[in-house]
């Protein structure tokens, strides 16, 4: 059944509104990269894009930055701490193994009102995130505000030595309000497809209940990122237009329609090839891969602060906002910007 353009409720829709972002300090250039993996900095950029990341101090934990980013959100959605009803953790790379990390920024923010979750989805998990707090609020009208975070701590589990990894990864965090907006904005659709055949091809095995790090297997290299870049790749070019055009349909539009899209920021060389895949100029999308490299579970959030600050998105805009994730995980949702 075609859904009309008219928001998920009747009465109200759920959109964004206020976004946060945080990236540490520590900068790892190409230079630093072609060091110690023997790949020349040309390469590195014509292959990704880009041209720097950033990595965590001694002071930085994924939760001290999703706390930061949180608290950039609350303030440009002009809440208090106490508003929130409920915060939603999109992370793969918590503090701990657990308890969940957004238990740890409910206890930074002090929300004392709000019930708190993890959410894992790797690079999806911003967008399904959003779409997951969005459903809370529809159905509990005793929630007036929610917050969702995307946050990654990479840099511990890249082999800075091997190109494969080392190109890509960056760290970073950021955040949204979302709250109740007048019927016909905010979100609109979602559209999720999980496409497993490729479970394997990226994935991180050391600490899970299958590959406990111990004593006899800490040489074992499992503590480090594992991908197929190439597999990526191929799902990815396959796979998120799809995504994204059976978002638009479900409300009767098409790529054509879409004012703005903010996607996973995984390679800038793939995001080129995306928007030429569904004929639309990169002017309708806005790019920090080359600045800060693949953030993972941040990325979009990430994107969509940066987009918003530049003023890129604007009221009344079709906004879709797209992921990958590992599993392979896709998610696409639209928003009428309000």
């Amino acid at each position: 059944m075609l859904q009309s353009e008219t928001g998920v409720s009747g009465d109200f829709g759920i959109g964004v509104m206020g976004v946060g972002r945080y990236v540490p300090k520590r900068k790892i250039t190409n230079d630093q990269v072609a060091e110690w993996t023997g790949i020349s900095v040309e390469d590195i950029l014509e292959k990704t894009g880009i041209e720097s990341r950033y990595a965590i101090e001694e002071d930085d934990t994924a939760s001290s930055m999703a706390a930061h980013a949180c608290q950039d959100a609350l303030k440009s959605a002009d809440i208090e701490p106490e508003q929130v009803g409920l915060i939603v953790g999109c992370t793969s790379t918590a503090d701990y193994l657990y308890p969940a990390m957004a238990c740890k920024v409910h206890q930074i923010l002090d929300t004392k009102n709000a019930y708190a979750f993890d959410l894992l989805a790797n690079c999806t998990g911003f967008q399904i995130g959003l779409s997951t707090a969005s459903a809370y609020l529809t159905c509990h009208p005793d929630l007036e505000f929610a917050l969702v975070f995307g946050a990654a701590v990479q840099s511990p589990y890249v082999k800075w030595d091997d190109p494969n990894d080392a190109m890509f990864f960056g760290d970073g965090a950021g955040a949204a309000v979302i709250g109740r907006v007048p019927s016909g904005y905010g979100i609109l659709s979602d559209e999720i497809i999980t496409q497993s055949a490729s479970y394997d091809a990226v994935r991180l095995r050391g600490g899970g209940s299958s590959f406990p790090l111990r004593e006899d297997n800490i040489s074992d290299g499992l503590q480090y990122y594992d991908m197929s870049g190439l597999e990526v790749w191929k799902q990815v070019i396959q796979f998120q237009p799809r995504t994204i055009r059976r978002s638009l349909e479900k409300i009767g539009k098409t790529v054509d329609d879409a004012d703005f899209f903010v996607v996973h920021q995984a390679n800038l060389r793939l995001i080129e090839y995306l928007m030429a895949k569904m004929k639309q100029p990169l002017s309708k999308t806005f790019t920090n891969v080359a600045q800060i490299g693949n953030t993972a579970d941040a990325s979009l959030a990430i994107t969509l602060c940066d987009s918003v600050h530049r003023s890129l998105i604007k009221r009344d805009d079709l906004v879709v906002l797209s992921g990958v994730g590992a599993g392979f995980t896709f998610g696409s949702s639209v928003l009428r910007w309000y």
